[in-house]
């Protein structure tokens, strides 16, 4: 494992004529519990997008876990985990379909994501819940 979960080095991001990041740097030791706190606009949300390869830099150097990202993204974003503000997940749905969902969206085969589930449940604590429905579930199982 790196030294380093995510570092950013003079990164920047502009928008037309808007200048969104400025030479952003700072890095994230594993296991550290990090966030990005600021105003509406401040570019918190095009931080994470360029840390999870979704939007690409104008400038700069962005490392997760060691791998080059925007160049490399799938495989770095294995290996990191995001707490949205809001929540993706289908209400009608239950907490085994949910994962199952999620699953694809990281190029996991069913087989795959089976295969992991359970450790998956029991490390939110939510194996007691895997057949049930987002629905019913409190706001803080949903987070995790």
């Amino acid at each position: 494992m790196s030294m380093v979960a995510i570092d950013l080095s003079g990164v920047s991001k502009t928008y037309g004529d808007k200048v969104v990041v400025d030479g952003l740097s700072f890095s994230v030791a594993p296991g550290e519990c990090f966030g990005l706190l600021g105003p509406n606009g401040a570019g918190k949300s095009t931080i994470a997008r360029m840390v999870l390869g979704m939007t690409s830099p104008d400038a700069g150097k962005i490392t997760v876990l060691g791998v080059p990202v925007p160049a490399r993204a799938r495989l770095a974003r294995r290996g990191i985990g995001v707490v949205p503000q809001f929540d993706n997940l289908d209400p009608e749905f239950t907490v085994r379909e949910n994962l199952l969902v999620y699953g694809r969206y990281f190029g996991m085969n069913t087989r795959e994501v089976k295969a992991v589930m359970p450790s998956l449940l029991e490390f939110a604590r939510l194996e007691s819940k895997v057949d049930a429905r987002v629905s019913e579930l409190s706001g803080g199982m949903k987070r995790r």
